[in-house]
């Protein structure tokens, strides 16, 4: 009897002992930046739009080096084949484009979410967060000092916690939304086992959740499944396939190498238009 309640005890102690000690802020996001792998990636998803009855899929084309150099292709299928397209190039912080034959570039938005997938230098990671607010300004740079491992204290972060979302434990960055609150307070939310980015919600209100991760070439984790919500919006993403790609591949990170026109022409007559007009406007 005594074996039975002393085991039952060690079972409820546990998880509360499992619980006590959370990782500093600066090492859960080195981990997480490199889970983004090395190199130059090739990424190929589907985005599906719904509205009502209707349904709009169109096929992305994502050639990737980190968070702030991209590229993207976006063409339709089925009924907007050959009648929609759009290609975009991320540099320099600049978003460049071609339109009406000619190439324009304008900031990159606040709400671009592919970047959150892609960081590869934690302290750039860190800032990010920082200027939504997520995370203090100096959180990244926070160090343990002691000269012996066991002087080490372990000091809480007020602005990280214990959360629990996509049915798995997460360190959740930010602060928890009050019950009365109409808004809820941005945040991120990283898995604890295995360090990959499980949901986000940016200040606008815009959220992004990821699932089923994979391990791909030079240590690249990938969701195959992604989920973003805004306003009365939503669109699903599915991954096809992600592969590593040769250094060469960075020639096509240059504005000269883009080479598709913009067209929206098939979009005119679906009721899902503006969703997705808004959606590339406002998150790629």
């Amino acid at each position: 009897m005594k074996k039975v309640l002393l085991a039952s005890l060690i079972g409820m102690l546990v998880p509360v002992l499992g619980s006590a000690f959370i990782l500093p802020t600066r090492t859960i996001l080195q981990k997480t930046s490199d889970n983004a792998g090395n190199g130059i990636y090739a990424v190929e998803q589907e985005v599906q739009f719904a509205n009502g009855d209707e349904s709009i899929l169109v096929r992305e084309t994502w050639l990737i080096e980190n968070d702030r150099t991209m590229r993207l292709t976006v063409t339709g299928t089925k009924e907007l084949q050959g009648n929609f397209r759009m290609q975009f190039l991320y540099v320099g912080g600049q978003r460049w484009t071609v339109l009406n034959g000619n190439k324009k570039s304008d900031k990159i938005p606040e709400d671009f979410l592919e970047k959150y997938l892609n960081f590869r230098n934690p302290e750039i990671f860190a800032n990010s967060l920082a200027s939504m607010k997520i995370i203090p300004s100096g959180a990244y740079s926070k160090r343990l000092t002691a000269r012996k491992s066991e002087d080490i204290k372990y000091e809480p972060e007020s602005w990280v916690r214990y959360s629990r979302t996509g049915g798995v434990v997460n360190y959740a960055f930010g602060t928890p939304t009050p019950e009365d609150d109409k808004n809820n307070n941005p945040g991120l939310w990283i898995e604890q086992d295995q360090f990959v980015v499980r949901k986000l919600r940016l200040p606008s209100q815009a959220e992004m959740t990821a699932d089923n991760y994979n391990q791909f070439a030079k240590g690249l984790y990938y969701p195959r499944a992604r989920t973003i919500r805004w306003g009365n919006n939503t669109a699903t993403i599915r991954l096809i396939s992600a592969s590593a790609r040769p250094a060469t591949a960075s020639s096509q990170f240059q504005p000269n190498s883009l080479d598709m026109n913009g067209k929206l022409d098939g979009l005119e007559k679906l009721s899902a238009k503006d969703a997705v007009i808004e959606f590339y406007s406002r998150f790629r």
